[in-house]
């Protein structure tokens, strides 16, 4: 299954949007190809890559968003909260300025 691990101070970015347990966190630039990879694996949230996950879940959908500048396609990762999205280490890529994992296979 597909996953991805992101740094996200703060809870920046990330948004209840029901009161069953579903959110959005984005403004993500990520690939498409990779984006649509995405859909049924799992999103994990961290606030350091050398902390566990703090929130996460199940990704339901993805959609872009329009941009004014030519920069990268940012993407919004709607997702549905699971518990055992917590507590869940940092895998991928490591190198110190590293704000995502990409795409990893758990």
């Amino acid at each position: 299954m597909p996953s991805i691990h992101f740094i996200c101070h703060e809870n920046e970015h990330l948004h209840r949007v029901s009161a069953d347990g579903h959110w959005e966190s984005g403004n993500w630039a990520i690939k498409a190809d990779e984006a649509k990879k995405l859909v049924g694996g799992m999103i994990y949230l961290h606030k350091a890559k050398a902390k566990p996950s703090y929130f996460g879940g199940k990704i339901e959908g993805i959609r872009a968003l329009a941009t004014a500048n030519e920069g990268p396609t940012l993407f919004v990762l709607r997702f549905k909260h699971l518990q055992e999205a917590r507590e869940v280490r940092w895998k991928g890529v490591t190198f110190g300025r590293a704000w995502t994992s990409g795409v990893v296979a758990d």
